[in-house]
Formats: structure tokens, sequence, C-alpha cells
């Protein structure tokens, strides 16, 4: 019997190691393989090591062609594609569109993503929804960007409202109660800015010399509310605490104080002084400038974050201060800057820098538009731009680069700025025409006519886009739709 056999067994036993290092070696170096792979590290047909890396590209439309210095790929949008590294002159195309096009630089083992190339058509297709015979005095969006509220001219209290869910249905009508408002004889509505839960908007109206604030529930409007009145209040500014239609800023110029108040605690309580203007985010942070500085010519900038008050910049005092703040990848960063010094400043963590050893506070960029007027994050948070005119500053968060552009198109009256169209994209009428780019100033676009009066309206996906018109022979101004997909696509 083999088994009893003690030479036999050593073979056995000999045999069965052999096997498992064998086994062991082939799993590890299957492991390694894979681990490389992963890194992107592969063989080139010269055999030599070569580092690829990720690139994820993504379209609308999808299933556009990719094409690679030149060269047509094999792969469709939405795919990935495995690059060697290097420099590529990246472009997407379809039949009926309009190329997207940019040069990209891919690093061996990195991860790249593109997710938001927008073809446009060739032809552009516009038809009218509604005519209005006058201008409406207002026109606003939800966040959501489903509904759309328009102010029937002729009228302070009646509204449309359109479901850009269903771009088929007819607008249904909103009408407020008679005594919300104040009655005068020259009367005007102003977005302040709508609640996240897209049901109600905050809106500034004007009758005569005077303002008041008003609440409106477009799901119900017999429950918009006049906040001056149920608030007791008469405010230079009142603004949402955290988007929550029910908390509220209360702002005194005059007196340059900063309180707190709500829907279900209507007391006032006191919250900041020597306050000149401010930028909240969410329901424990501001930014603000305040009158408290060194000197009468400088007002201080500074952040309230957890109760805590950080002293980070001081500016020329100026009638105009730009401040924002935004949360990007886990990381807070904050931009702040005066419009006669030409500068904004962007910091990334300043509480964290503020709170280290050394306690220095060091600008990540300098935004440099000449006497900028504007201040704003992209819809991803990943870019923040400055602005005056056609003159442009921004500031990629993701890449820690910046852009200085001027698109020698001027702004159409009255239009006060551009405006993110999205993440990725600033949108602008300029000539009559509505102009959009990416936030380089890459893929520049001339769409269809659009009064600049009014912010376009896209969908939630934007397959189309709503604008007004300037007023036409007849005197009438048309709200249009214009589709973003050829029909074969839609």
């Amino acid at each position: 019997m083999d088994f009893l056999d003690p030479r036999k067994q050593r073979q056995h036993s000999v045999l069965l190691m052999v096997g498992y290092v064998f086994i062991t070696a082939a799993i590890f170096i299957s492991t390694m393989i894979l681990l490389y792979e992963a890194y992107g590290f592969g063989l080139d047909k010269n055999g030599q090591v070569i580092q690829k890396g990720f690139v994820y590209v993504s379209s609308q439309p999808t299933g556009s062609e990719i094409s690679l210095n030149g060269q047509l790929n094999n792969s469709r949008t939405n795919t990935r594609l495995s690059l060697v590294s290097g420099s590529y002159a990246m472009k997407i195309s379809r039949t009926d569109y309009r190329d997207w096009q940019r040069n990209i630089t891919v690093i061996g083992g990195s991860v790249e993503h593109f997710d938001y190339p927008l073809l446009i058509p060739n032809k552009l297709v516009t038809n009218t929804i509604k005519s209005y015979d006058t201008t409406p005095g207002l026109a606003t969006q939800s966040p959501d960007k489903r509904w759309v509220l328009v102010q029937q001219p002729g009228s302070t209290t009646v509204f449309d409202e359109y479901d850009l869910k269903n771009p088929k249905q007819a607008p249904t009508t909103l009408t407020l109660p008679d005594n919300l408002k104040t009655s005068g004889a020259a009367e005007a509505w102003q977005l302040v800015e709508w609640s996240t839960d897209n049901r109600h908007v905050l809106l500034q109206h004007a009758y005569d010399d005077k303002t008041e604030y008003i609440l409106v529930d477009r799901s119900d409007p017999t429950q918009s509310l006049n906040l001056d009145t149920t608030l007791k209040t008469t405010p230079t500014k009142l603004t949402l605490i955290n988007k929550k239609y029910d908390q509220y800023y209360v702002y005194d110029g005059t007196n340059q104080t900063l309180q707190t108040t709500s829907l279900g605690d209507t007391a006032i309580k006191p919250y900041l002084e020597h306050v000149l203007d401010y930028k909240s985010y969410g329901s424990n942070i501001m930014l603000y400038a305040s009158s408290n500085a060194s000197s009468s010519s400088k007002v201080a900038i500074d952040l309230l974050q957890d109760g805590k008050t950080y002293s980070l910049r001081e500016v020329s005092a100026n009638t105009t201060y730009l401040l924002n703040l935004t949360q990007y990848d886990g990381d807070w960063f904050v931009a702040l800057g005066a419009s006669s010094e030409s500068k904004v400043y962007v910091y990334k963590n300043p509480t964290v820098q503020l709170n280290s050893r050394l306690g220095a506070l060091v600008p990540i960029y300098v935004l440099k538009a000449s006497n900028p007027t504007y201040l704003a994050f992209s819809d991803n948070a990943q870019f923040v731009m400055d602005e005056n005119g056609s003159q442009f500053s921004v500031y990629d968060a993701q890449y820690d680069q910046g852009y200085n552009y001027d698109t020698k198109l001027p702004l159409d009256n009255p239009q006060p700025h551009a405006t993110w169209m999205d993440g990725d994209r600033l949108i602008y009428s300029s000539g009559g025409k509505l102009r959009m780019f990416d936030y380089d100033h890459a893929n520049l676009q001339t769409l269809m006519g659009a009064n600049p009066g009014y912010l376009p309206f896209f969908d939630p996906n934007y397959h189309f886009v709503d604008t007004f018109t300037t007023a036409d022979l007849t005197g009438k101004i048309n709200l249009t739709t214009t589709a973003l997909l050829t029909p074969a696509d839609q």
C-alpha cells in the first residue's frame, strides 16, 4: 500500500508543495498583471513598457463619433478610452450636428471624465409656444429646471406656469390673492431666490418708491405670504436661510445689522453687526463684508462658521463687493474681492489654514477681470468666474488652473452679466443671438435669437431651450422653444 510507504509519502508531499508554489506564483503574477493593467501599464508594439490613462467620454446625443489626432476611434459615446500618455486633439462629431472639439492631455494611470460635450444641430428649429402683447414683467425658472413662471403683461397678480417636463402641455394660470401685495401707481416684480423645494419662490415687489417681500407658493397661490406683514419687518434685503422657504436672513442696510427669523418663530433675532454685504451657505456659514476694518478706506471680509469668526482679508472700501463660497469634492472654496481692485481672491479651506500652526492665509488663485461686477460658481462648483462685460477670469478647482479671456462679444442690454448654463458652460446674449461657450471660451456656439431681458430656460435634460424674442413687427413678444436634438434623435 503506497500510502504506508514513507518514500512515496515524501514524494507526494514534495509534489503538493511544488504545486502550491506554482499556484501561489500564478496567482501573484496574475494579480500583479491585473494591478499594473489597472494602473494603465502595458506593452507597445515594440515590446516597450508604457502607461495608459483612462478617458470617459459622454455626449448629447449619444452614439457620436470620436476622433483623436484626426484618426476615427472604434468607440462611440458614451464610452471609456484607454490612451497612451500624451496630448490629443479630440473631436466628437455626428451627422447633422456641429463638431465639439478640445485638446486634452492624458497622464498615465489617471482617469479623466468628459461628461459634458453638447453637440448643437446644424439647423436649429424654433417654434412659438405663446405670444404676449407686451413684454412680461418677470420670467423665472425653478432650480430643478422644470417650472417656469411668466408674469402676464398688464397684470401684477396673474402668472403663466409652464411645465418643461411636459413641453406640449399648455401653461396653467397662477393667480395671487388680491390682498397679498400693496398696490401702487408703478409696480414691478424682481426675483430674489427659489427654495430648493421648487415650490416656493421669494420675490421682491416694488410699488412706487417702496419695496416688500412676497413668498409665492406656486402649487397653492392662496398660501402665498406677504413677508413684511407676516414677519412685521421692513428689511432692506431678505434672503432664505439654507434655501428653506420658511427661514430668513433679515438685513437692515441703514443700521448694518443682519438678523434671523422664521415662519415658525417670527421673533427677530440678532445675528451680525457692521454688515455691508453678505453671502450665506447652508445654515451655519456666512461670508460677509464688514465696516469694522482697520481704517475707513478698508472693508474687512470675514467668515462666520460654526459660531467662530475668521478674518480673511481687507479690501478697498467700495460699493460693489464680490462674495461667494461653495464646497467642491469635500473642500471649501471661498472667493472674495472688491470691484475697484480688479482682483478676486480664491481660497481653499481657509479655516484649515487659519487654524494651522502657521496661521497664514494664502489664496490659491487670483481672478483678474478688470473691474468685475459679477462672481459665481458653476452648477457643479468646479469652476468660479468673475466677469465684466465680455472679460472673464475663471478658476478650475479640479485641475488648479486658471483662464483669462475676452470674448469680444459685447453683452446686449439690459442683461447685467453672463450666466452659468450648467456645470461647464457659460451663456449670454450678444448681437441679438444667444452665445454659448465652455468655461475656457472653447466651443463657442451661436444659437437662436433671444431677448436679452430674460434668461434662457433649458429643460432638465437639455433637449430644448425656451427663449423670449424681441418685439416683432406687430409688437408681440413670443416665447419660443428650440430643439437641441435633431428629429432623428428626439
